[in-house]
């Protein structure tokens, strides 16, 4: 199972996102990032986490947080439902010296000097592969859910998180359909940024493609472990569960499928260029 942590004081923060997070500091001091909405969407998050471990993809540390009564905000102006906080609630460790990226901050990669401490700039592409094979509607050009950290000062890294919208935002039980190109981080600005067609870029996608067949095997055989991680009290049919990810996510079927979306849509927005 997670760890555990339990709130230690009451929690001003409130996230204006549809789901209202909140943030909260827990008995180990740190601060937390506290997701409290249906149990759909924090097993996506588990799960979501897990499998871009899995794949080395930057994604912050993952808790259970147990958050008392008396820590709930109460503010009249962004009401959280308190019923909510009756369960365990998921938790995101706080990432402290990063920046999402958004329309303004695609400036800041246009400065050379800038772009050569971006170390990982491949993961910027494969992060796009990962939320194909998931299905993740959530994370595009309007909504990137993808940071830059700059807690070293000479090697800049992408950060993934935010995984409660995979799956098609939870339509799992009725099967999974491709993502389109609009919901897809390469149909950006900052792509093309990042990437100019040519030599350098095949090369690039070919191996993130093979990579992606080998992750994707990786995360089948830990799959059981990460269910197995849902707390009991979520009420989750464990095995239906594990049943519709293997039976949707790992054929050869859906992975020839989104190796194609994905390859298509480096050839319309980048390579086209």
């Amino acid at each position: 199972m997670l760890p555990i942590r339990k709130t230690i004081h009451q929690s001003n923060t409130i996230y204006d996102t549809g789901t209202k997070p909140i943030l909260v500091t827990c008995d180990d001091l740190q601060d937390w990032v506290c997701k409290h909405d249906h149990v759909a969407k924090l097993v996506n998050e588990i799960i979501g986490s897990k499998f871009a471990e899995i794949w080395n993809i930057n994604t912050p540390e993952i808790c259970l947080l147990e958050v008392s009564d008396e820590h709930i905000p109460r503010l009249p102006e962004r009401y959280v439902q308190e019923i909510n906080f009756r369960k365990l609630c998921f938790g995101s460790l706080l990432l402290k010296n990063c920046t999402q990226i958004d329309d303004s901050s695609v400036l800041m990669f246009k400065d050379k000097n800038f772009k050569t401490k971006i170390k990982n700039k491949k993961d910027f592409l494969k992060i796009a592969l990962f939320d194909i094979w998931l299905s993740n509607e959530d994370r595009n050009q309007n909504n990137s859910n993808l940071f830059v950290d700059f807690s070293d000062l000479s090697e800049h890294k992408f950060f993934a998180l935010d995984h409660g919208e995979i799956f098609n935002s939870g339509n799992l039980k009725h099967g999974l359909f491709q993502i389109s190109e609009d919901e897809s981080i390469i149909n950006t600005e900052l792509a093309n940024v990042l990437f100019k067609r040519g030599a350098k870029l095949t090369k690039i996608v070919d191996e993130i493609v093979q990579n992606f067949y080998l992750c994707a095997s990786e995360c089948e055989k830990a799959l059981t472990e990460i269910i197995n991680l849902i707390p009991p009290q979520w009420g989750i049919d464990s095995e239906a569960l594990e049943n519709n990810i293997k039976k949707n996510l790992f054929n050869e079927q859906w992975l020839k499928e989104c190796e194609k979306s994905f390859r298509s849509f480096i050839q319309i927005k980048i390579q086209n260029k």
